[in-house]
């Protein structure tokens, strides 16, 4: 008679060592993996080799006065500035050549780096030469016409000027127009002077 629940107990006290075991299993592999990635420094495994110092292998080596590296450290009365300006004919008679200049000056108080100047050519002009004829800068024809200067770096009243050969349509009229746009990795004092216009009339 007593045979029934001794077998029954035997099985609920094993089910509930297994239960037991398998939990124990889960939280001892979670503590473990837990344990391996966490170091009591606060630092061990953290991404970027984080040490704890709040500041070593940020982003653009920040440090914890939260300022630098953040916003740009010189004061902006002090930045760079690059300006273009252009010049070229108000009036073309077709088939006439004539000659466009691009002027990029950094007129702020810091050296700018990474300048790059894009000009494209007025519609309808063909492209038949251009150089650089002041200053020490890299000037190239783009498969799109555009012709772009680039220089590695323009100390505070340096220029660059680029001359551009350029021939009048065989026909048509109307006003077209030479654009270019000067840009720099540096921080500027202003970027509204960026841009250069000539407009010039086809007869």
């Amino acid at each position: 008679m007593f045979s029934r629940p001794t077998r029954t107990l035997r099985h609920r006290v094993a089910a509930a060592a297994i239960v037991t075991t398998a939990v124990a299993g889960v939280s001892l592999a979670v503590a473990g993996s837990a344990s391996a990635a966490y170091g009591p420094d606060y630092g061990d495994a953290w991404v970027n080799g984080y040490t704890g110092n709040y500041s070593d292998n940020w982003t653009k080596k920040y440090n914890k006065d939260y300022g630098d590296a953040w916003t740009p450290k010189v004061p902006a009365q002090n930045r760079a500035d690059v300006a273009v300006t252009a010049s070229g004919p108000a009036h073309l008679d077709h088939n006439e050549e004539q000659l466009w200049s691009v002027v990029i000056t950094n007129s702020g108080k810091s050296t700018a780096h990474g300048v790059r100047a894009v000009t494209t050519l007025p519609n309808g002009i063909q492209h038949r030469a251009h150089r650089i004829s002041q200053g020490a800068a890299h000037a190239a024809l783009g498969g799109d016409g555009r012709i772009v200067v680039t220089a590695d770096a323009l100390k505070p009243g340096q220029t660059v000027r680029l001359q551009i050969a350029g021939v009048g349509p065989s026909y048509g009229g109307g006003t077209v127009q030479l654009v270019t746009e000067v840009t720099t990795s540096s921080p500027e004092r202003t970027t509204s002077n960026n841009t250069a216009t000539v407009r010039t009339r086809i007869a």
